[in-house]
């Protein structure tokens, strides 16, 4: 058979070795052409054309379509983002799985499909990952997997991501493992794994949204069993509030929380109308202890939570104090004013 000596190196058998020869030839032909503006390989799309196409968006989401997303969720848009949905993960979570820019597989956890179209003959189950359905209704329905491929991507998938052995019904052509750090291949599963990293990020995101609003909601619910919430004061003691004439002048007070063993300042800024919430821990701020505490108003009212160890509102939400609620058990903390030395 001839392969070169170069694939021989990172392949184990003939077969793999003609495939990684293939492979690298197309390989070859994308690094030569990056930065040609005139380039036609038929993979590649002009990022305003598939803007335009992928404006019609399909929310009915189904196992086994094949999508487009929105380029908004890819990180280059020269290449079109077909991905292929395997199946319905749980709850809003579908898991996903994008397709290679080549016509053969890189390594053995990508899979010839079959397909006709250049750009959708190799899945990247080891690229595979959950997205809301959301974000996946984001992008229009170009064609589907037949089921026998859909199954095999499955298998695929849970082989590369959990060991799990390949069923005797496997039959998609897989390529060539990575036997080594100076393959180059290596290179291009970066590249596909950051292609995707607005994806990736949108998902966290809103999975971060949803988190803060059933915390939210959780809070709503339990402010209203609360007979005597306990309110702090939102800026400084009489003896230590600001002459009429130095309103523009910061003034900080500082709380003591005993059952997370840190320091809350509440410095409010008049020149800015701010108030920010602090929180320190052997004089440092720490960044962790009240993470994703609840701050809500005297009326009960969310307000914000604490990021990082901080929290900035305007001050007319805090003018009559806050209250302090674990987003965990959504139970007030209880703080505990602090004698200026």
């Amino acid at each position: 058979m001839n392969t070169s000596l170069f694939s021989r190196i990172f392949s184990d058998n003939d077969r793999h070795a003609a495939q990684l020869d293939a492979w690298l030839a197309e390989r070859k032909i994308d690094l030569a052409l990056r930065g040609d503006n005139n380039r036609k390989l038929d993979f590649f799309v002009d990022g305003e054309r598939l803007g335009k196409a992928a404006a019609p968006h399909d929310g009915d989401v189904r196992p086994g379509q094949i999508r487009i997303l929105s380029p908004k969720f890819v990180a280059d848009s020269d290449t079109i983002p077909y991905i292929a949905v395997l199946e319905h993960w749980m709850g809003d979570l579908w898991l996903v799985a994008p397709f290679s820019p080549y016509s053969h597989p890189a390594t053995n956890g990508e899979m010839e499909t079959g397909d006709h179209l250049a750009c959708r003959r190799v899945l990247q189950c080891w690229n595979a990952r959950t997205a809301h359905e959301s974000i996946i209704e984001q992008s229009y329905v170009a064609d589907s997997l037949d089921e026998s491929v859909r199954a095999d991507a499955l298998a695929l998938f849970r082989h590369v991501s959990a060991g799990t052995p390949l069923p005797a019904s496997f039959s998609a052509p897989i390529g060539a493992p990575i036997l080594s750090k100076a393959d180059p291949r290596s290179d291009f599963l970066s590249e596909s794994a950051k292609r995707f990293a607005p994806l990736t990020a949108a998902v966290c995101a809103l999975e971060a949204e949803l988190a803060r609003k059933e915390r939210e909601a959780a809070f709503r619910e339990n402010a209203q069993k609360w007979a005597q919430p306990i309110c702090v004061p939102a800026y400084g003691t009489p003896q230590y509030a600001l002459a009429a004439a130095d309103k523009q002048q910061q003034t900080t007070e500082t709380f003591r929380i005993p059952s997370h063993d840190v320091e809350l300042d509440v410095k409010h800024t008049p020149s800015e109308g701010k108030v920010r919430l602090i929180v320190y821990k052997n004089g440092e701020m720490d960044t962790t202890s009240l993470e994703g505490c609840i701050v809500a108003n005297k009326e009960m009212s969310f307000v914000g939570e604490i990021v990082n160890g901080l929290l900035i509102v305007e001050e007319t939400a805090l003018k009559d104090g806050f209250v302090l609620v674990d987003p965990d058990t959504m139970e007030p903390i209880v703080p505990v004013k602090k004698e200026h030395e």
